[in-house]
């Protein structure tokens, strides 16, 4: 049987057949559930519900979820967040996940699926994650795990969400050797090592595009097929 789900669960979602699914679902694994039927008044709502997760749909009625979690994201950056959305292009999940989302899910999706993933976002959030670490220098890249910051050669800082920074932190702790899909999946996303899911490359691709518009001489994340990325210094290369 698997464990109660003692949380608190905030879900933004206009379709009344689905928030009620959801809501029945989650209050029957032991969640408390707070529902919103659009974006009004959002961040007053967060704030009242304390949420310990937050599933967010992306098109509403009054205010559009990414705005939301923009704004979220300008003052909290720990908050787990999952996207609902219909849109399944990969520029849409490319762009919720450089909004701040820790993972997305497309309509139609089981709720189970969504369960597993919000059980990993919580695991997640249980653990210190790359804050607790020590300070990195890979290459002339400085990455200081107490301020979430990654230094760049010319001083400046590459932007990232919380969840690329512990990934690109998890990768540069062992720069030139192979990290596998399954231990990444596992020690910083929370996963189970197996499952099937491509919010991970999704990540790795919002790093690598970050790091070619700003200074890709100084790394690269190298894809070893089946298996995993490694990071590569710049002067490695």
């Amino acid at each position: 049987m698997s464990e109660s789900l003692a949380c608190t669960v905030l879900l933004f979602e206009d379709d009344p057949a689905i928030r009620a699914m959801l809501a029945a679902f989650f209050s029957t694994q032991g969640a408390k559930v707070v529902t919103a039927e659009d974006g009004r008044e959002a961040m007053a709502r967060i704030e009242a519900a304390r949420p310990d997760v937050l599933l967010l749909d992306v098109v509403m009625p009054y205010r559009d979820g990414l705005s939301i979690l923009a704004e979220l994201r300008s003052v909290d950056v720990e908050l787990p967040v999952i996207l609902l959305t219909e849109r399944n292009g990969e520029d849409d999940k490319v762009t919720g996940l450089d909004h701040g989302a820790d993972d997305y899910l497309t309509k139609p999706f089981s709720p189970r699926e969504l369960l597993a993933r919000v059980r990993a976002l919580l695991r997640r959030s249980k653990r210190s994650g790359a804050s607790g670490g020590q300070h990195l220098i890979v290459g002339q890249v400085r990455i200081d795990p107490a301020a979430r910051e990654v230094r760049l050669p010319d001083a400046s800082l590459l932007p990232l969400t919380k969840t690329e920074f512990d990934l690109l932190y998890h990768l540069a702790s062992r720069p030139g050797a192979v990290v596998t899909h399954g231990e990444l999946l596992q020690e910083v996303l929370g996963y189970d090592p197996h499952v099937e899911t491509k919010s991970l490359v999704m990540h790795i691709a919002n790093i690598r595009r970050k790091i070619d518009r700003t200074c890709p001489q100084a790394l690269s994340i190298k894809s070893v097929a089946g298996v995993g990325y490694k990071l590569i210094p710049g002067e490695a290369r």
